[in-house]
């Protein structure tokens, strides 16, 4: 764990030193802010208790995208440039690098955004969350950050078999966009799509952790949905050491 929070420190600090970028993400991150809130308010403003709730989820998406933002085009690169032969000789496996690395820099960039959408929910006028639900809304989005991030490395590794893996990444950023919760929630799907969307892997990324802080999910439904999080969380760290082992003995390079 010592190592794993060392990179985790390393990735915090690099993504530090982006100063330029992160005034960009802010104001990206505040453009879509106000496209969602623009929409939802037209379509609930004869409901004001759906739209207050509907307004805490937004606010929480657009943290949660800013922690769920991962750049596994990095990891691709080594691939192309043939960089991931080096990795092999290196005495801390590359996914645990990268785990941490790619946490450190998720966190410093939720950290950077958190004060702007706390003034933001003030600025609205919402309802406070409880000391419990933050605490399970901070939790709960830890364990979606951990699916999103181990699906999605595992997905990149693919290329240690085959330079050709992009599909397999549009795949999954598809059916995110579908099923996570980003950009609908899933009690707004139709009933039977909300009912499979809820066990699959990506409600866990968005819709949970959200649906905690709108104070949409309580009693058995929570804890139903935090501990499909945490299944999903350890079949994706578990599918990701598998396809390390695996893939260090078959390792197909281009480039360099």
């Amino acid at each position: 764990m010592g190592v794993f929070a060392a990179f985790v420190a390393q990735g915090f600090r690099q993504q530090a030193a982006y100063k330029v970028e992160g005034w960009m993400g802010i104001a990206s991150g505040l453009i879509w802010f106000v496209l969602f809130a623009g929409l939802w308010t037209a379509l609930l403003r004869d409901d004001p208790v759906a739209l207050e709730r509907q307004m805490r989820y937004v606010v929480a998406t657009r943290l949660l995208a800013d922690l769920s933002l991962l750049p596994t085009w990095e990891i691709a690169e080594k691939f192309r440039m043939g960089d991931v032969g080096l990795e092999l000789i290196k005495p801390v496996p590359l996914p645990v690098r990268i785990m941490g690395d790619f946490l450190g820099r998720s966190l410093f960039r939720a950290l950077r955004t958190l004060p702007v959408y706390v003034l933001i929910w003030l600025a609205l006028g919402l309802a406070a969350p409880g000391a419990a639900d933050v605490l399970l809304f901070l939790g709960s989005a830890l364990l979606g950050w951990a699916i999103s991030a181990s699906f999605q490395v595992s997905l990149t590794l693919i290329a240690l078999w085959t330079t050709q893996f992009n599909e397999a990444e549009n795949l999954w950023e598809l059916l995110s966009s579908l099923f996570s919760g980003e950009f609908i929630p899933l009690y707004y799907l139709p009933a039977w799509i909300g009912a499979l969307a809820a066990y699959l892997p990506f409600a866990g990324t968005f819709f949970v952790p959200s649906a905690i802080l709108a104070g949409t999910l309580t009693g058995p439904e929570l804890w139903r949905a935090i501990g499909l999080q945490v299944l999903w969380a350890l079949a994706g760290c578990g599918i990701l050491a598998g396809m390390w082992h695996a893939g260090q003995r078959k390792l197909t390079m281009q480039g360099g």
